[in-house]
This record gives structure tokens, C-alpha cells and sequence, in this order.
């Protein structure tokens, strides 16, 4: 008996769970989120030192207007 016909197949699941109810992010918190680790990935990869992902995501945050620029991090 090979191991595709053993009768005991392991379940998987039929999609991917996403979080619902309390703590479960809405479709526009959900596009956000999409819009910010795209902008913070291209961010990161156009960077010549090599910033950080926090250092990207921070950036893409100030830059979409989701967070006023931090006075300490400026040059």
C-alpha cells in the first residue's frame, strides 16, 4: 500500500481563517493595512542604507497621513 492510498487522509482546511468579531479588522482597516505594508515594502526596497521595516513602516504611516512626522527622527 503506497502512502497516497492509505484510507486516513489527513483534513485541511477549505480556505484561510481570517479573525472575525472582536479584534477582527473591518474591510477599510483591512485595505488600509494592504496599503501600508505595500507603500513600507517599496519603502524599504528603494532604500539605499537599507532602513529598517519599523523605520519603513513608520515613513509609509506619515506618508499615507496616518501619523504626524516624529521632530526626533528628523535630520
Amino acid at each position: 500500500m503506497t502512502d497516497t492510498d492509505h484510507p486516513w487522509q489527513p483534513r485541511r482546511p477549505d480556505k484561510t481563517h481570517r479573525r472575525t468579531g472582536p479584534g477582527g479588522l473591518t474591510p477599510q482597516q483591512l485595505a488600509l493595512a494592504d496599503d501600508l505594508h505595500t507603500r513600507a515594502l517599496a519603502l524599504r526596497a528603494a532604500s539605499e542604507e537599507g532602513i529598517s521595516i519599523r523605520e519603513a513602516v513608520n515613513l509609509a504611516a506619515v506618508q499615507l497621513g496616518l501619523q504626524p512626522p516624529n521632530p526626533e527622527e528628523q535630520p
